[in-house]
């Protein structure tokens, strides 16, 4: 090694400028540039070959750890025993109250005994997390957390200061100690005090020293070879780290740097009996290390002595504020309370977090707060921000059941079912089916909370810097639907695919929101806009059957009320039907308003019938059970589909014990029912109140199978009117008859007028006659009424046309007027009909078939003057009927003769 006696100020100035350069980069976690800081204040020192270098193989991270820090093998807190004496904390043998058997401390392979405590893990010194206070050696302000009461007099854990950015962070004994203060002091700044001697360079096996250093160059070099062995130390490289800190020592034999930084390396290969001689050495220097005797209490508590400890921590106290680490081990050495230890463990994780964003800080972030948890299960303040720290730290099942916990707390709170539906959505391959379930249940929570997109709207206002409109609420709803139905996978072990079921979940919730939300437990808090699995996680589902029996009453009103108004309706468009006997025939002018008029006023009766609002689309119970599946089916048009979803409505217990399959339901004594049908958790009679309304869902869903075969492209009339036929038979069991007719009338007449307005007489025709063969008495007179027009229609339209035959004519207006008789242009246009075809039988030479051809029109014309008496049109026809039926019956029949 080369060394240089004199050196300007500016090279000793320029190395004082390295060293904190180095430091500051291990505060950051950056151990390769506080590498090439140490080497350069070094270089500049004149110790060109002093300490490993850039190209000495050494530099890297040897043992996969992260660079950050901490070189501890193990997790940082396995658990914090609560079986303990008294407050739950057991401090005998294993003063921290966890199992001395623990992971080895260490880095891996090094061969170190087990350490004891885990969350005091001295494998490497102290916990991480734990400031170090070397560069306090002079002044204990410098660099340093700013703390609140001490741990003796603050014992509720809430005024400990949180750490501020700046902090010495030197991790000590866990490896984290190789991270510099801020203030750039380590070895020196008073820590080589009087009686320092004259130090002399010399190599790290102890030789004899090849020539004395001036005291200012050796300071520096002492605190660079410090450094150095600080990084060794944070990359797990513990003897390495070691011969960097004798080296140091035998530079500055009565500095306490060197030798606390031997006690902390001592401690993490497991060698307690000299970690403590070198703490010990060190508080015996003329200038103690600030944090050795943290560092000795958590030696002894690791040995086994809390005695001894929990005296190095008042010392320590007494001295200054203790860190949050050293605050939460007091807690646990002095018999705090189980609660106590428990928030000195969340303070200490935060803490934790306050560094730089290294993995190993984040892990043991997390192992304080599953300690924590383990203390005190039960719901947190600010549980969300504990959460992304566990999820971070790799702890994500202990953050699930955090956020579980605060849900179960305040359900309507959204900032909590944000953070828990974010973790179940990411939980990966590793989600079960339950928690897929739970994902799908918090995202469906959040769709409909008025809460959550206020917040959306505001964060993005702040991130844009413009005003976010209200009004693209339901949009950005929609586009969060879509992009969570693409990361819902196919496959999840759930009874119903997942895309289904957060539409099941969204709807219900949207309905909930619709009337105002389901109100809190209590009566307090916010109400809640969520799905059914939510009121069944959160045990609700009795509160809300009560709650949906309510609507139920008031939704049956509305009813009613609106089954009235439908009857006024019908009763208006039969009379406006009616009043067309006074119409004239279809050449007239009047005739195609007044048709306009009739088929407004039945479409008047249709839409109110079809406005009412049914027990499907308006029901609580239907949408918080499995009854809502089959709905959303058939609001998708997937009639099959719904029908397959309501052949099975049990669990899947007492699926597996068998019995009845088609509607069935799940036993009276199961469990699990009230569960997945929370709707009908309220309704007397439940499990015969869910049958019967599955049964009325199959009777929509077999009503919109044959709508849908008689609207189709082709249609299949035969299909349409038996699937009708089993809906009409079905209705009857449940007693649902003519609804189940006015239902089937209001389809075929809609779709009929649709044909007519299309010019599709034929097709309009068809379809009310497929209709009313399977329609009773009760519905027909809606039918005929409209079959009668459309017949009009039909036959005029091709008795206007010169080339066609007029028997197909004739046969259309005589059932329309057998329909309706009062149709007075029908009964005109009959006599017309029935005389042009008189006339073409007698030119074909058929003479008995004119006669009887103008019979049946004087017949037709005299009956319809009974209805209309006076009717010019109908007199003129049947004067001219009559005359030629006299010219026909004097007329030779050759057949006759």
């Amino acid at each position: 090694m080369t060394t240089q006696t004199t050196k300007t100020r500016t090279d000793l100035s320029q190395a004082e400028q390295a060293c904190a350069e180095g430091e500051s980069a291990l505060e950051r976690g950056d151990t390769s540039a506080a590498e090439n800081h140490f080497t350069r204040a070094l270089r500049l020192a004149g110790v060109g070959d002093g300490g490993a270098t850039e190209g000495d193989g050494r530099g890297g991270d040897g043992w996969g750890h992260d660079a950050q820090g901490d070189a501890h093998a193990g997790d940082a807190v396995d658990a914090v025993d609560a079986g303990g004496p008294e407050r739950g904390i057991d401090v005998g043998s294993d003063a921290y109250g966890v199992d001395a058997g623990g992971p080895a401390c260490g880095s891996p392979g090094t061969g170190g005994p087990p350490h004891g405590p885990d969350t005091y893990d001295l494998g490497t010194g102290g916990p991480t997390g734990v400031p170090d206070a070397e560069s306090q050696a002079a002044d204990r302000n410098a660099g340093t957390l700013v703390h609140g009461p001490d741990a003796e007099t603050d014992t509720d854990g809430l005024n400990a200061a949180a750490p501020v950015p700046g902090r010495d962070v030197e991790r000590d004994a866990y490896g984290l100690g190789a991270r510099g203060s801020t203030d750039g002091s380590d070895t020196d700044r008073g820590m080589y005090g009087p009686g320092a001697g004259s130090p002399t360079l010399g190599p790290a096996t102890g030789n004899p020293a090849r020539s004395p250093l001036p005291e200012g160059v050796a300071r520096v070099v002492a605190r660079a070879w410090t450094g150095v062995g600080r990084v060794w130390l944070a990359r797990g490289e513990g003897a390495g780290a070691e011969a960097e800190f004798e080296r140091a020592h035998a530079l500055r034999p009565s500095a306490a740097g060197p030798l606390h930084w031997l006690g902390c390396a001592a401690a993490h290969r497991g060698d307690l009996a000299a970690a403590e001689r070198h703490l010990t050495a060190s508080l015996a220097c003329a200038v103690p290390h600030g944090r050795s005797l943290v560092q000795r209490a958590y030696v002894h508590a690791r040995a086994g002595n809390p005695d001894s400890a929990l005296g190095d921590l008042r010392a320590a106290a007494s001295a200054g504020p203790l860190d949050d680490e050293a605050r939460w081990l007091f807690a646990v050495l002095a018999g705090g309370s189980t609660r106590e230890v428990a928030l000195r463990l969340r303070r200490a994780a935060l803490a934790a977090l306050g560094g730089h964003d290294g993995d190993e800080l984040r892990r043991r972030a997390a192992a304080l707060l599953a300690a924590a948890r383990g203390l005190d299960p039960g719901s947190w303040s600010s549980s969300p921000l504990y959460a992304v720290a566990l999820v971070r730290g790799g702890c994500r099942a202990a953050a699930v059941a955090l956020l579980d916990d605060a849900v179960r707390d305040d359900p309507s709170d959204y900032r909590v079912t944000h953070t828990l539906a974010v973790g179940l959505l990411n939980s990966g391959d590793a989600g079960s089916g339950s928690t897929w379930e739970r994902c799908v249940a918090a995202w469906a929570a959040l769709l409909h909370d008025a809460g959550f997109w206020a917040h959306v709207l505001e964060s993005a206002s702040r991130r844009y810097g413009v005003d976010v409109e209200p009004s693209l609420v339901p949009v950005l709803r929609a586009g969060l639907r879509e992009a969570l139905e693409r990361c819902l996978p196919d496959d999840a072990g759930t009874r119903v695919a997942l895309g289904p079921l957060l539409q099941r979940e969204a709807d219900a919730a949207k309905l909930l929101a619709a009337i105002g939300g389901f109100p809190a437990a209590g009566g307090g808090g916010a109400p809640l806009f969520c799905g059914p699995l939510r009121i069944a996680e959160l045990g609700r589902s009795a509160e809300f059957g009560a709650f949906a029996a309510a609507w139920e009453q008031s939704f049956a009103i509305a009813r009613t009320a609106s089954a009235s108004a439908s009857v006024d309706a019908r009763a208006q468009s039969f009379a406006a039907g009616s009043a067309t006997s006074a119409e004239v025939e279809a050449e007239t002018e009047a005739g195609p308003e007044a048709e306009a008029e009739a088929e407004a006023a039945t479409a008047t009766a249709t839409a109110t019938a079809t406005a009412t609002p049914s027990a499907a689309s308006t029901s609580l119970t239907y949408a918080f059970s499995e009854l809502g599946f089959a709905r959303l089916l058939l609001g998708q048009d997937k009639a099959v589909d719904a029908l397959a979803a309501l052949s099975e409505l049990r669990c899947p217990r007492c699926r597996a014990r068998g019995g009845p399959g088609a509607g069935a339901v799940c036993e009276p004594a199961c469990g699990r029912f009230d569960e997945l049908n929370p709707g009908y958790a309220g309704v007397p009679d439940k499990h015969l109140r869910l049958s019967l309304d599955a049964r009325g869902l199959a009777l929509e869903a077999r009503l919109s199978m044959g709508r849908s075969e008689m609207t189709s492209a082709r249609p299949d009339f035969g299909a349409a009117a038996a699937y009708w036929r089993r809906a009409l038979v079905h209705s009857r069991e449940i007693d649902r008859y003519r609804e189940t007719q006015t239902a089937i009338v209001d389809m075929a007449l809609g779709a009929a007028r649709a044909a007519h307005r299309d010019g599709r007489l034929s097709l309009a025709v068809s379809t009310l006659d497929a209709t009313r063969s399977v329609i009773g008495a009760n519905e027909r007179g809606r039918l005929e009424g409209q079959l009668a027009r459309v017949l009009a229609d039909r036959g005029i339209s091709v008795a206007n046309d010169a080339e066609a035959l007029l028997d197909r004519p004739a046969a259309d207006l005589r059932r329309s007027v057998a329909f309706n008789p009062h149709l007075l242009r029908a009964q005109v246009s009959l006599g017309i009909v029935l005389r042009g075809l008189a006339a073409a039988r007698w030119s074909s030479g058929s003479l008995s078939g004119a006669r009887d051809t103008l019979r049946e029109a004087v017949d037709q014309l005299t009956a319809a003057l009974a209805l209309f008496p006076d009717e010019p049109d109908l007199e003129e026809l049947r004067e001219a009927a009559v005359a030629d039926l006299d010219h026909v019956m004097w007329q030779p029949d050759e057949s006759e003769q």
